[in-house]
């Protein structure tokens, strides 16, 4: 971990990126009256320079669908009032987040035959960049009578590794979405035309609070994860739990590679990370004003599909992740996370590789991020 002053480190990230935004639309952006970006020729491959600069069908412009018209709301969606009181919990989200260098944590472990117990760690600090993005307008699901809409977020994160060999290498990349879902009218607006009125339910049926959020999660390992859950809001800084990554199988040699079973060991508890960020905080007399939480996991009527080889090798039966959503008594917006996904791993059984024991283990990443466009 850096001995450097993670606050101050951040202030030289965020200044050095919101520079390279105001560059980037200074130089090599223009809008059109949706809002859409049309990048200049020279920030474009130059075979697509004849595209720079040109709406997608000139001579057609009043032509339907309007490709011109951006599927992601102009702003991030956080000029639309209506999608963002709809968003609920989630339009906190919506902007661009970075975390400083070693703000994040990563137990990893990966099988690995010629090790002892057949698994290696490969642990590492890591920073990353997450955007969120409100998609205009709301996905209807409809039941006969009333529906359930959902209003979603799209997201992108991009992780790289802090040091070492690969350092500033990208180590992760994953894209999906944040549903809030809310119980509403069926075919509300033009919809609803004679003779097919629904017959809408007085009173409608409520929304399980504990089944409001929904994250969809696309991972290029080969996983397809849908996990569910709900939220929280309350005054103050979040209590960071206790994490524990420690292998629930295998005996005491196995937990060896991970050191001393202590909260202040990140390969067991990497949620420390996360309590320590909160402490430069405190320390700098910066408080936490209010959080807001989104809880999602997988067995909470969720489900996941994985690729024929991961469910051979490195299965993955189990996803959750934590957000705490957080204002600052500074004005900045601080977003903190710990997801734990478990691993069911096919280890090999003494020197023979053809026979082989299951075994889980915690896959567990923690990381501080800012707000920062």
């Amino acid at each position: 971990m850096s001995k450097q002053d993670p606050i101050a480190q951040l202030q030289v990230e965020i200044a050095q990126l919101q520079s390279a935004f105001e560059d980037l639309n200074k130089h090599c952006s223009e809008t059109n009256s949706h809002g859409a970006i049309f990048r200049c020729a020279s920030c474009i491959p130059q075979q697509f320079s004849h595209c720079a600069n040109k709406p997608t069908n000139p001579q057609q412009p009043n032509f339907v669908p309007d490709f011109n018209v951006p599927l992601i709301a102009d702003g991030g969606g956080n000029q639309d009032c209506e999608i963002l009181k709809k968003l609920g919990p989630l339009a906190g989200l919506i902007g661009t987040w970075v975390s400083t260098r070693y703000g994040g944590f990563n137990v990893m472990p990966i099988p690995q035959d010629n090790a002892p117990n057949g698994f290696i760690l490969k642990n590492m600090s890591y920073y990353e960049v997450m955007t969120f993005s409100a998609i205009q307008g709301k996905v209807a699901n409809r039941a006969g009578n009333y529906e359930q809409d959902a209003y979603t977020i799209f997201y992108s994160q991009r992780v790289f590794f802090a040091d070492g060999p690969q350092k500033d290498e990208l180590i992760h990349a994953e894209n999906g979405s944040w549903l809030h879902q809310v119980i509403a009218p069926q075919g509300q607006g033009t919809l609803n035309k004679k003779p097919w009125v629904p017959d809408t339910p007085d009173p409608l049926p409520v929304q399980a609070p504990d089944l409001t959020i929904v994250k969809q999660v696309s991972v290029p390992h080969g996983n397809s994860i849908l996990a569910i859950g709900g939220h929280d809001c309350f005054r103050g800084a979040p209590s960071i739990p206790v994490a524990n990554a420690l292998p629930t199988a295998g005996g005491a040699s196995f937990k060896v590679p991970y050191g001393p079973d202590i909260p202040e060991n990140p390969n067991v508890n990497p949620n420390i990370v996360l309590q320590v960020a909160l402490d430069s905080l405190y320390q700098q007399s910066i408080g936490v004003i209010d959080t807001t939480v989104l809880d999602v996991d997988t067995q909470a009527d969720g489900n996941i599909a994985n690729t024929p080889f991961m469910q051979t090798h490195s299965n993955v039966p189990r996803f959750k992740t934590t957000m705490w959503l957080e204002r600052l008594s500074n004005g900045q917006n601080m977003l903190q996370y710990s997801q734990d996904i478990t691993l069911d791993f096919s280890l090999i059984n003494g020197k023979d590789p053809s026979k082989r024991s299951r075994y889980m283990f915690p896959h567990i990443t923690a990381n501080t991020l800012f707000k920062v466009q």
